[in-house]
Order: structure tokens, then C-alpha cells, then sequence
């Protein structure tokens, strides 16, 4: 959320700064833009619900996520007494151990030196497998929604620039140089000159 208020704040900024803008650019701060200045309403609608409908995916996507979170982890809390950190790897570890020991006791086996890394943080499944399960699938639930959710944010950004591509051809179009081409013929007293006559209209 913060880091789309920093990008409307800049693209504010932008807008305000300068009187004059290009089409193009227009679409690219605000898909369909540039294509309603253009008088392609049916691209501008396009390239706009689109948007709408991207974005709002985005940020139901995010909320779900976090409410997803905020259950995972008040569940171990409740049944494994785990502490609520921000170390996504620690609710990883959570889900794949019945206690902070068994960790701790693998890892020595393994000797990668991550033993006592969570000795500050202990936990211990009290029902078993059975909770430790069922919290598991709800970490797993929670980070699907995070990953749709940054996985729509390449498709906004994506939307951006198809639209400021499509504006762009459309500008060129509406732009495009007319010509006349015309050949002539004059007769000299010795010989035929064929000339051909290029007439642009810029």
C-alpha cells in the first residue's frame, strides 16, 4: 500500500509539473489516457476497467493475505505457543517441525550451523501432526494469495505499457503524412523525359 501511494504521489507530480503532455505518456501514468485524448473511447474503456479490475484484485488479493496471516498465526500461537516475528522462515519451520527441538536436533544431523536459530522463538505442537497440518495449510493459503497478488502487479504494470504502446501507434496514425504521387510525360524535340511528381502534405 505504501509503495502504490509513492507511485500516484509521483504520478501527480508529473501531471502538475507539465502543462503539456504526450498522449503516450498519459497512457502509461493512466491506462486508456492517452486513447480518451485521442477520441478511441472503446480502448480508452478497455485499457481503463481493466486497470480498475487489475487494481482491485491486487488489493483484495493483499487484504486476504494478511487476514490469512493474522489467522496462521494466532493458530500457532494457541497450539504451539509460537511468537508473532516477521521472519517468513519461521512460520515455514513452524509448519515443517513439531518443535523447535526437533529443528534444532535435524540440523545438527544436517550440521548446516542452523541449530538454536529459533531457541528465542520456541514452539511445540501439543495436538501433533494434526494441528501442525492444519496450520501448515493455512501459511500455504496465505502466501498463494501474496504471490497472486505480486503476480498482478506485473500485469498492471504490464497493462501500462500496452497501453502506452497502443497510444503511440494510434497518435502515429492519426499523424500519418498524406501524399500524392503523379507521373508526368514532356516531349522534348529530341528525346522523352518521364517525370514523376511526390507531393507531401506536412
Amino acid at each position: 500500500m505504501q509503495k502504490a501511494f509513492y507511485i500516484i504521489i509521483l504520478q501527480l507530480s508529473v501531471l502538475i509539473g507539465s502543462p503539456t503532455i504526450h498522449p503516450m505518456v498519459k497512457s502509461i501514468l493512466i491506462p486508456g489516457w492517452g486513447e480518451a485524448e485521442l477520441g478511441h473511447q472503446k480502448k480508452s474503456r478497455f485499457f481503463f476497467h481493466s486497470e480498475a479490475i487489475l487494481v482491485t484484485s491486487c488489493l483484495s488479493a493483499y487484504k486476504m493475505a494478511r487476514v490469512k496471516e493474522n489467522e496462521y498465526s494466532a493458530y500457532a500461537n494457541e497450539h504451539a505457543g509460537a511468537k508473532k516475528i516477521s521472519d517468513h522462515r519461521y512460520w515455514v519451520d513452524i509448519g515443517n517441525y513439531i518443535s523447535n527441538h526437533a529443528f534444532d536436533e535435524e540440523h545438527l544431523r544436517m550440521r548446516d550451523g542452523k541449530e538454536g536459530q529459533w531457541s528465542s522463538y520456541p514452539w511445540y505442537w501439543e495436538g501433533g501432526d494434526t494441528f501442525r497440518k492444519r496450520f501448515e495449510r493455512m501459511r500455504i493459503d496465505s502466501d498463494k494469495l501474496l504471490f497472486t497478488g505480486k503476480f498482478i502487479i506485473g500485469g498492471i504494470i504490464l497493462n501500462h505499457i500496452v497501453s502506452g504502446i497502443n497510444t503511440l501507434y494510434l497518435t502515429r496514425i492519426n499523424n500519418e503524412k498524406s501524399y500524392s504521387f503523379s507521373p508526368k510525360v514532356e516531349f522534348h524535340r529530341d528525346n522523352i523525359r518521364y517525370l514523376f511528381s511526390l507531393e507531401l502534405d506536412i
